[in-house]
């Protein structure tokens, strides 16, 4: 175990913990500035690194975004989520450098799991465990319950490979992430765990053998639900649009879409909805659908964050970002196919990245989360796992020029 690898789990417990007894120390920035003293001494291979197609992207962002620091009409609010953009940056090319085999990868992996199932044991039970309460960004019930969501994949996937008492804590850590899931009462966080569900159920071999489970589970999920809980999840459906919060965050995404109508190439600056959103809540007749004053107010989507503040030039980089994730999905299932006794880790990795990517897409359709850990540090995962499995597989399959050029090059 190395220092580096210590500072990342470490970071995982800070981000997504929260613990609030370590809060007066500021831990985060003094992991970040460790790692990034830890990176120095490996200026080689950090270099080789932001050769790869992802991080060439994501230096491409940082650039455009810096711009959009010294244009937008909060600078202070654009210059946070660029600071916010380079900490992660720090942290991804830590996970590319540093977790450096399947053994490193799957420990971070299974300390997010159950970090994350450690603070939905304290949101269900109102017992503070160790202080981890997943507070501060995600102390929020919507932001909560995509913390949950994407931590969900890692618990089934991850839990496939291993055997023992070992399978049946992930599996369980599962279950505490759906009831974490559940107390919120986001509808949000239900749609994007059920899309979540539905999509580990097609990876089981026997599904139909599952479906008691999931009946005891959904049973269970239930009862834990507050009578107003359930109001909410039960009002789910294509009429949610015209009533209570589901029409207020349709009228906040009418006016994120006027925001890019009138500024469609670069934007009009990350952080800075809340700033615009009086100028833009007005209709052609002048009129507003709220009473109230809107500064502040955000747009409660990633795609409605992302189109309105960035523009077609962040949208264009973004989109870059999710191919380029999923070629490396399919490298590393041809990389499956060759290679023998990791084959079934590295797959089962692999799918819980993407799942949880996914998760992070679909409950993002209302969330405003662009700016926050998780999508950044899943896709630098989801890198540091085609490194890793690009090694395994030079070490184990012969050299062949043509094809291997071909499949395995840089990204």
């Amino acid at each position: 175990m190395t220092f580096p690898v210590l500072l990342l789990l470490f970071y995982i417990i800070v981000e997504y913990g929260r613990p609030g007894f370590l809060a007066p120390l500021r831990p985060g920035l003094l992991v970040q500035g460790l790692l990034v003293l830890c990176l120095f001494s490996n200026s080689t291979k950090v270099r080789q690194v932001l050769k790869e197609k992802y991080f060439r992207l994501y230096l491409l962002l940082l650039v455009f975004m810096s711009f959009q620091v010294f244009v937008a009409a909060n600078y202070f609010y654009a210059l946070i989520c660029l600071k916010a953009m380079v900490s992660y940056l720090v942290i991804g090319l830590a996970c590319c450098i540093f977790l450096d085999n399947l053994a490193k990868l799957n420990l971070v992996l299974v300390t997010l799991v159950l970090v994350l199932a450690t603070s939905a044991v304290s949101r269900v039970s109102g017992i503070n465990m160790l202080g981890i309460t997943g507070g501060k960004v995600f102390a929020d019930e919507n932001d909560f319950a995509l913390a949950m969501n994407i931590a969900l994949p890692f618990s089934f996937f991850l839990g496939r490979i291993k055997k023992g008492w070992k399978r049946w804590l992930l599996w369980l850590a599962g279950v505490a992430l759906i009831l974490g899931n559940m107390v919120t009462s986001s509808r949000g966080g239900f749609v994007g765990m059920v899309a979540v569900g539905f999509i580990c159920w097609l990876y089981v071999k026997h599904r139909m053998r599952t479906i008691p489970v999931i009946a005891i589970l959904a049973i269970l999920a239930w009862s834990f639900v507050s009578p107003y809980g359930k109001e909410r999840i039960m009002a789910v459906g294509l009429d949610s649009a015209q009533k209570d919060t589901g029409k207020d965050r349709v009228e906040l995404w009418k006016v994120g879409w006027k925001m890019f109508i009138h500024n469609p190439v670069t934007g009009i600056g990350q952080g800075n909805i809340p700033v615009a959103m009086n100028k833009y809540r007005f209709d052609e007749r002048g009129e507003s659908f709220w009473k109230q004053d809107m500064w502040g107010r955000m747009t409660h989507s990633v795609y409605f964050t992302l189109l309105p503040e960035l523009g077609l030039i962040g949208v264009a980089i973004f989109v870059a970002m999710l191919k380029d994730l999923y070629a490396r999905k399919k490298r590393i299932n041809w990389f499956c196919t060759k290679i023998g006794e990791d084959s079934e880790t590295i797959l089962n990795m692999n799918n819980a990245l993407m799942v949880s990517v996914l998760a992070f897409l679909i409950t993002g359709i209302f969330l405003s989360v662009l700016y926050y850990p998780p999508f950044w540090n899943l896709s630098a995962l989801a890198v540091t796992l085609f490194m890793i499995s690009s090694r395994v597989f030079r070490q184990q399959v012969p050299p062949a020029p043509e094809e291997f050029n071909d499949r395995v090059g840089t990204c």
